[in-house]
């Protein structure tokens, strides 16, 4: 049974490293989810190689060129993470990883925690800013917590 990811922030050099992972053994993998802000080049790549079904673009103008340009594929394109629970709500994702940059990646993390397994946070803002409230819907929802970097986990320990 293929472990069934979603990647924000897919196109920054976190997001680029977990799909470099992931194409060695893709055979094992089904990314759910990928969001970017502007980089849709990267993108086009990443949703041709792995078959993604489901793109959020926050950026408004590269999410209407993105939308033309996929106009007659199945994919689904939203412009928000209002989309989350459209997107999500059958089973449990099993991974989920955030490395959207700054203090726009709490609000996706705090939607995404009640539909996945694990979610990794390669975004200190994210923690710093939003523990209490992340601390708490993880434990809601039972869903395991990573932090990425040596200086997430000692912001977490804390």
């Amino acid at each position: 049974m293929k472990k069934r990811i979603i990647i924000f922030g897919s196109t920054g050099s976190i997001g680029k490293s977990l799909i470099k992972i992931l194409v060695k053994d893709k055979k094992f993998f089904e990314i759910v989810l990928l969001t970017v802000n502007k980089n849709i080049k990267e993108l086009s790549k990443q949703v041709i190689k792995f078959n993604v079904k489901n793109i959020i673009i926050t950026d408004r103008k590269n999410f209407l060129i993105f939308q033309k340009k996929f106009k007659n594929k199945k994919i689904n394109i939203y412009n928000d993470f209002r989309s989350l629970n459209k997107i999500l709500m059958k089973k449990k994702i099993d991974y989920t990883m955030n490395a959207i940059s700054g203090l726009k990646g709490l609000n996706p993390t705090l939607k995404v925690i009640k539909y996945t397994k694990k979610i990794a946070i390669a975004n200190k803002e994210s923690i710093i800013c939003g523990w209490p409230l992340i601390k708490t819907e993880l434990k809601r929802y039972k869903t395991q917590f990573i932090p990425i970097d040596s200086e997430h986990f000692s912001i977490w320990s804390l």
